[in-house]
């Protein structure tokens, strides 16, 4: 199993000089918070364009790192940095790790060296990875309000290259091969008009058939994941793609397939919607983007292609990301926070497995939305950036890992900056509490809770953990009537065999040393949880605001210690 371990891009896009993103030691999943402009699409087609480039002929891929020339159109699709000289070179590093060996290889694409498409590694990690961002979901609704929905153009830009059938030949590059090369059969190249023709129209069959069966596919597993992830268990929407105009030899016979517009308008995947009417039967929404919000139509969109994601060999897959930018700003926290859920696999559900395989990269500019999926990841598996950009110049974005609440009280503390440092440290202990008490994060965005109310329930819920491990150990196996003799003389009871009585002496003292942890542990519970309600209370008095005050800043360490504690007891 392999995974991004270092990411280096050096004069790409918005990246001057260079830019590293360090995901050590065995490539760590990535969240990247940043405003719009700040810079971190780049990196998210950096990672596109480095994996695409696996399946491209060099030229294909040098392309991205020319100079750019206004008057040469040659260089007119280059992604260098425009305000970075022409003599600065400009290319993207990758360097995956096998997690089981530690072995480590590593990869370039440049205008000078390209060697991803000499290497099985980063076109298996191609086939297997998905992009997806607000605007590709948004290419499924977007079109005339007077017209359904015609998926080919999604399809075929995002979807199809990645679907291989058994030969391990991508979908798009069959149609050359089917339509476009020379027609033999057992090796011997046909010589009449008659026979090209009825190969080639049994290869249009073929392909229209092969095309059909992939959107069958797709659409069972978009509708399962509709029904199970989305809406409880109940089918309340239900999707069907059809490849309603297909290739024929008439399409085929005069070379117009091979421009992309011609494709677009003559070629058709029907998006058809269903809703779940009272009855039990379903209605059909004609002209789905005019009558159904946004929301759904994004649930729908994601549907499709995480069901267009699993149709692919996953599980055979050892090198395999997952980058998402943006791709819930049509939803509002709660919507949003299903779809994290389901990404992170926060229940542990066994029918989204497959996304535990995956490495991350989330991108937001949404700040609140970035600070509720950290506070429900582990640090020790992810790694947090920060992008900032000046938009009065041509800089390049200034990228910093992201500090949580405590690391930034303890900066503040150090810095004598005490006032927000004991606001940090509140939001850093409200932080570890919240995730802590709601670890699947079904309560995101619901009613407000005290910091003072949190502390109560997480001590309730310690107490009640401790109680049932008792249950567990000692209550289940033993009845009332043994229970009873344990409390009484086990050694001179007449009614016990020796066995029974060596069996009896040992619950009772497991009983005792239990009962002597439990008090300890719940004695120091108790101190711990009081003790951080308490010092917390006293740097929040404005009254000890002061960095001349002494007091005040033995307290302050005092309470970061103890954020600290509260942070290892809750969260292992």
């Amino acid at each position: 199993m392999f995974r991004v371990k270092n990411i280096e891009v050096r004069n790409f896009k918005a990246f001057q000089e260079n830019e590293e993103f360090d995901l050590s030691p065995k490539g760590k999943n990535v969240l990247v918070y940043g405003s719009n402009g700040s810079g971190k699409s780049s990196l998210f087609w950096a990672l596109y364009t480095f994996l695409q480039s696996s399946i491209k002929v060099d030229e294909d891929v040098q392309k991205y790192f020319k100079n750019y020339i206004a008057a040469d159109d040659r260089t007119h699709q280059s992604l260098k940095n425009v305000f970075m000289g022409d003599e600065e070179d400009s290319y993207i590093k990758l360097t995956a790790i096998n997690i089981e060996d530690e072995t480590e290889k590593e990869f370039t694409i440049s205008h000078e060296l390209i060697d991803t498409n000499n290497d099985t590694t980063i076109s298996e990690l191609n086939i297997a990875s998905d992009f997806i961002n607000y605007k590709l979901l948004h290419n499924f609704y977007r079109g005339s309000h007077r017209h359904e929905i015609n998926l080919w153009a999604v399809f075929e830009r995002d979807i199809l290259p990645y679907f291989v059938d058994d030969a391990n030949r991508p979908m798009l590059d069959k149609w050359y091969e089917f339509f476009d090369g020379e027609n033999r059969v057992d090796g011997r190249a046909v010589g009449t008009e008659t026979h090209r023709r009825t190969i080639l129209e049994q290869r249009i069959v073929d392909y229209n058939n092969e095309l059909t069966a992939f959107l069958s596919e797709v659409e069972a597993n978009a509708n399962d994941f509709l029904k199970d992830h989305f809406f409880e268990g109940e089918q309340l929407i239900k999707i069907s793609l059809e490849f309603s105009e297909r290739f024929t030899f008439e399409k085929i016979r005069n070379k117009d397939w091979k421009d992309e517009e011609w494709r677009r308008r003559n070629l058709r995947i029907r998006l058809r919607i269903e809703t779940l009417k009272d009855d039990g039967s379903y209605h059909t929404i004609e002209r789905p983007q005019s009558f159904l919000n946004e929301a759904h139509l994004t649930r729908i969109a994601i549907a499709i292609r995480i069901g267009a994601l699993r149709t692919r060999p996953l599980a055979e897959a050892r090198f395999k990301i997952l980058v998402l930018d943006d791709m819930l700003i049509s939803l509002d926290l709660s919507n949003r926070m299903d779809v994290v859920r389901i990404i992170l696999n926060k229940e542990n559900k066994e029918s989204l497995k497959f996304f535990d395989g995956f490495q991350k990269f989330i991108f937001t500019h949404d700040k609140g939305f970035f600070n509720l999926i950290r506070r429900n990841t582990d640090e020790e598996e992810w790694k947090y950036y920060n992008f900032t950009k000046d938009e009065l110049n041509n800089s390049s974005p200034t990228v910093k890992e992201d500090e949580n609440n405590l690391q930034r009280a303890i900066r503040y503390f150090e810095e004598d900056e005490f006032e927000n440092c004991g606001n940090e440290l509140r939001r850093g202990a409200e932080e570890i509490l919240s995730s802590y008490l709601d670890p699947e994060m079904k309560r995101v965005g619901k009613d407000f809770e005290s910091l003072t109310k949190k502390l109560d329930k997480a001590y309730k819920i310690l107490i009640n953990r401790r109680l049932m491990k008792f249950k567990n150990r000692f209550l289940i196996d033993l009845d009332i009537e043994k229970i009873q003799k344990i409390n009484g003389d086990i050694d001179s009871d007449p009614e016990l065999n020796d066995q029974e009585k060596a069996l009896l002496n040992q619950h009772k003292r497991r009983l005792f040393e239990f009962l002597i942890e439990f008090n300890k542990e719940g004695d120091r519970i108790v101190k711990h949880i009081i003790g951080v309600k308490e010092v917390l209370d006293r740097v929040m008095n404005p009254a000890s605001h002061s960095s001349e005050n002494p007091l005040y800043r033995a307290e302050l360490k005092d309470a970061i210690d103890k954020v600290k504690e509260l942070k290892e007891h809750l969260n292992p």
